[in-house]
């Protein structure tokens, strides 16, 4: 709350000097852009880049190019054409009961979407047109505008089994977590010159057909992609035992060589990097490396900065998820700052939270013009656009919303265990549509498989039942962790409830369309409010739970005296949770606007991906609650008489 005070402090003393440089507005296609005047152009200031990547979710191809165009205008030179929104591979789940291929099919996978000729009779081919052809119709437009493409996505990714089982030598490294999954995944083994020359022709292919395409990044070591004899890879040291010594340098050397081979057999260029390798000496191994080739955000041969990036593409990234709309300014202008102040030739912007990206490239925009430098001109460059956004009368309200924000995002890290306890639990574990129960080993099947089929959990029914088992860890269990996350969560409570009640002072002063869209950003925050009771019920209804089975059950309940504490928290705990879903449920009842981000059709629902019937489901929680209330006699001896 101290850095909270002298932030609102420093807001009191330099709000009254604020200085708004001219400005002209020009709308293309309903979307509003800022282009400031100065001193300087946005491209001065911009020019130790040389490229300027921006990314962003798009809902159709119309989307798509608005996005375009607008990011063009900024200054950008290429555009991400895998931004999270491509089709999912859902084929691969091809082991009933293992969920870890929910990490993997969002991932677009080279091998899976230009498929090499050996590798045809094991990927679905209808699934590898559906995505080529979106990325050939973006690359369309990418050359309407006469800007390039880059891409993002996960490698050397997981395999069929049925392709090792004909090609044993193709078998790399074991690329599942062994506490998440049900069976052995295996991705290829980038040693094997075989293997290299099915990412050569892969890489041809696709830039054949999508010839705007000149960067592409990888994460490896994880969501089923993997390294072989990797220290980063979730089951150990693994891969070919014919290769076992050779130098990861070596084998990163051949696999990005072999990849730009492929381009260049299609007349074109490629720049590559990989991040999440867990090396140790990345340094080392990117001086082994050639210009265009990056470990670690490290380029070859001298080991210079590759990237500055700013922002997110993955909802994994963002702590507000699956609660749509709620913007990171703060954190993304905190991140420009830094990105201008790294010597790195590149800068990738990437606008995760794309209900927000009218804002976003107006700060961008801002800052491009009058670079923030300190935490002081940070809050006059945001005043300026929150004058912009609602008026001189507002403006002082909504940048102290932005800063409220700023608190829960440093409240966030306290709550993230390999992903932020909303994602896990709330949408991964379903902790919102699922019942809290006393005894949900015995719920029938129709009570428990409109959720089950959507936990991630890899282990056993017992696990599954467990609400605090997230992902193969009790990072929150006991009394100790329901108190923890209790303080964490009352804060973020609070942060949130105080940044409404400068909402209410915009709403209250605003005229529509202006004022419903600020109701509309209420309504979020409400419904944020919602997942943070829903994640303090869960955590503190499991370990109530956990403390009666110690205590044997049967704990002697008589009216007027005994053990009553037990018996009136876990009873009032369930209530607040049904009182919860029930405030949820009308909130998503009160408008057509996304405010929960869910699959749009019963195919499309995920592990990853809240169902698409998701107030019917939230039905379905109360309706189980309510029908098992008499359950919790069964943990207490109950004696309504006198003794």
């Amino acid at each position: 709350m101290k850095s909270l005070y002298m932030t609102g402090l420093f807001v009191s003393l330099f709000i009254s000097v604020f200085n708004v440089f001219p400005a002209k507005r020009f709308s293309e296609n309903n979307t509003t852009l800022v282009i400031f005047s100065g001193s300087k152009s946005t491209e001065d200031k911009t020019a130790q880049f040389t490229k300027i990547i921006f990314g962003c979710f798009s809902t159709d191809l119309s989307d798509f190019e608005e996005f375009v165009k607008v990011a063009k205008n900024a200054g950008a030179t290429h555009i991400i054409l895998t931004a999270e929104d491509l089709p999912c591979s859902h084929w691969q789940y091809d082991t009933p009961g293992d969920p870890y291929p929910a990490w993997v099919i969002t991932n677009m996978g080279l091998l899976k979407i230009c498929t090499p000729r050996a590798l045809r009779p094991y990927v679905p081919q209808d699934y590898a047109e559906q995505v080529m052809r979106i990325l050939e119709d973006r690359c369309r437009i990418l050359r309407q505008y006469g800007m390039k493409g880059a891409m993002k996505t996960f490698e050397p990714q997981m395999l069929p089994e049925a392709v090792f089982t004909d090609q044993p030598l193709w078998r790399g490294p074991r690329v599942e977590h062994p506490m998440r999954s049900r069976a052995a995944r295996f991705a290829p083994d980038i040693d094997n010159p075989e293997v290299l020359a099915l990412y050569r022709e892969s890489i041809a292919r696709l830039i054949r057909r999508c010839p705007e395409i000149e960067m592409i990044s990888f994460h490896t070591n994880d969501s089923g992609t993997g390294l072989s004899w990797s220290g980063g890879l979730y089951s150990g040291r693994s891969g070919n035992t014919r290769y076992k010594n050779r130098p990861m340098e070596d084998r990163l050397l051949d696999f990005f060589s072999a990849l730009q081979a492929g381009a260049n057999d299609a007349g074109g260029n490629l720049e590559i990097d990989i991040l999440w390798t867990r090396e140790p000496q990345p340094k080392t191994i990117a001086m082994k490396l050639k210009p265009g080739m990056a470990i670690e955000n490290l380029e070859g041969p001298h080991a210079t900065p590759y990237k500055a990036t700013v922002g997110y593409l993955l909802d994994y990234f963002n702590f507000y998820y699956p609660v749509l709309g709620i913007p990171h300014v703060f954190r993304f202008i905190n991140e420009l700052e830094k990105a201008f102040q790294r010597p790195a030739p590149r800068l990738v912007v990437m606008l995760g939270d794309h209900i927000n990206r009218d804002l976003y490239f107006q700060i961008y925009n801002r800052f491009c013009e009058k670079p923030a430098t300190d935490e002081i001109t940070r809050l006059q460059r945001l005043k300026e656009i929150a004058r912009e956004q609602v008026g001189e009368e507002n403006a002082n309200s909504l940048v102290q919303i932005w800063l409220e924000l700023a608190e829960v995002n440093k409240l966030a890290d306290f709550v993230d265990t390999g992903g932020f306890i909303f994602y896990l639990g709330s949408v991964q574990q379903r902790w919102l549509t699922r019942p809290f129960v006393p005894f949900p080993e015995e719920l029938s099947a129709e009570e428990r498989d409109y959720y089950r089929k959507f936990q991630f959990q890899g282990r056993t029914e017992a696990h599954a039942d467990d609400l605090v088992d997230l992902q193969g860890y009790r990072f929150y269990s006991g009394m100790s962790g329901n108190y923890f996350v209790g303080k964490i969560l009352g804060r973020v409570r609070s942060q949130i409830q105080t940044a409404r009640s400068h909402l209410t002072e915009i709403i209250k002063n605003s005229a529509n369309p202006q004022k419903a869209k600020y109701e509309l950003f209420d309504l979020r925050l409400n419904a944020f409010l919602c997942l943070v009771e829903n994640a303090v019920n869960a955590v503190s209804y499991q370990a109530q739970l956990d403390r009666l089975k110690s205590l044997g059950y049967q704990s002697q309940f008589r009216k007027g005296q005994g053990p009553v504490w037990d018996r009136e928290w876990i009873l009032e705990t369930a209530r607040r949770e049904i009182d919860n879903t029930a405030l949820l449920m009308q909130l998503l009842k009160s408008t057509n606007e996304p405010i929960i981000d869910l699959a749009t059709t019963p195919q499309e629902s995920d592990i990853r991906f809240l169902e698409h019937n998701l107030l019917e489901n939230l039905q379905k929680k109360l309706n189980i609650m309510n029908a098992h209330w008499l359950d919790y006699n069964r943990l207490f001896t109950i004696n309504w008489l006198d003794p």
